[in-house]
């Protein structure tokens, strides 16, 4: 995938016995034609694959767990949003960043989570509560949410056990 076109690798290992995730973003096209081959190499052994557009750049940084909390002024509030997959989480993210105001700290996608995916962000208690209401609300379209919850007032302590 990545020697067909000019493509950032995110992730590729396995998520849980017998299944294996490849996560790749960059230009559209350059995606498109990437993720094409990719499914004509697993061909019958695909489970899934998605491609998204237009994704929002904080989703791209929460992939690669790269937001370091001194980074966000404003600690206020931790929003969690918890998925049944991996794309919906990226979904939810997306929308969740797209509302403005919290910043996406980290996304976790499925590593040791049975094939569960969440997303992690920061910000003032109104901005966290309507990202996860946005991201939320995608998930549920999805039939994919597992749970979600905002924390006003989390303690740096806590933040730093759980990111």
């Amino acid at each position: 995938m990545v020697k067909k076109a000019p493509v950032k690798l995110y992730l590729a290992r396995p998520i849980c016995p017998g299944k294996y995730i490849v996560l790749i973003g960059g230009d559209v096209e350059a995606v498109r034609n990437s993720l094409n081959v990719g499914r004509q190499i697993v061909e019958q052994y695909l489970a899934d694959s998605i491609f998204i557009t237009n994704v929002h750049r904080e989703v791209f940084t929460a992939l690669e767990a790269a937001t370091a909390i001194e980074e966000i002024e404003s600690l206020s509030a931790l929003g969690v949003i918890e998925t049944f997959s991996v794309a919906s989480c990226i979904l939810a993210a997306d929308a969740a960043a797209k509302t403005g105001g919290a910043r996406l700290v980290e996304i976790r996608p499925a590593m040791g989570l049975g094939g569960k995916s969440y997303v992690t962000m920061l910000g003032d208690v109104s901005a966290v509560e309507s990202a996860v209401q946005a991201g939320v609300k995608t998930a549920q379209e999805e039939g994919m949410l597992v749970k979600s919850i905002v924390i006003p007032s989390v303690s740096r302590d806590v933040l730093k056990a759980v990111l």
